[in-house]
């Protein structure tokens, strides 16, 4: 399970626990984390929805989620990640329309949304 203070760890760059066998849901206080670039959180048994506060992780460059039991939307608040260069979110169990804010990611280079229930202009 992912802490919830780890929120206090505000100049964490880097968070590498994947493959760890996780469990439980993202904390919403992931949101504090304002000096992340790189979220690798991959292959584990995460569970819940993607918190909406990820969308405060303005120097987020690379979000790694694939792999997990995640369910919901993808949250809109992803549009807000103008550094986002790789979102990989693949084999989850999220449903829904991609949310069209992803459009606003100038900078997304590799997004893969496979092996889900989700539907829209950018899962073609």
């Amino acid at each position: 399970t992912m802490p919830t203070e780890i929120g206090r760890l505000s100049n964490l760059m880097y968070m590498y626990l994947y493959r760890n066998s996780l469990t439980g849901t993202i904390p919403t206080e992931i949101g504090f984390l304002s000096s992340l670039s790189d979220m690798s959180l991959y292959r584990n048994n995460l569970t819940g929805t993607m918190p909406t506060e990820i969308g405060r992780l303005s120097n987020l460059m690379y979000m790694y989620l694939y792999r997990n039991s995640l369910t919901g939307t993808i949250p809109t608040e992803i549009g807000r990640l103008s550094r986002l260069t790789y979102l990989w979110a693949s084999s989850n169990s999220l449903a829904g329309t991609i949310p069209t804010e992803i459009g606003r990611l100038s900078r997304l280079k590799y997004m893969n949304p496979s092996i889900n229930s989700l539907f829209g202009a950018y899962c073609s």
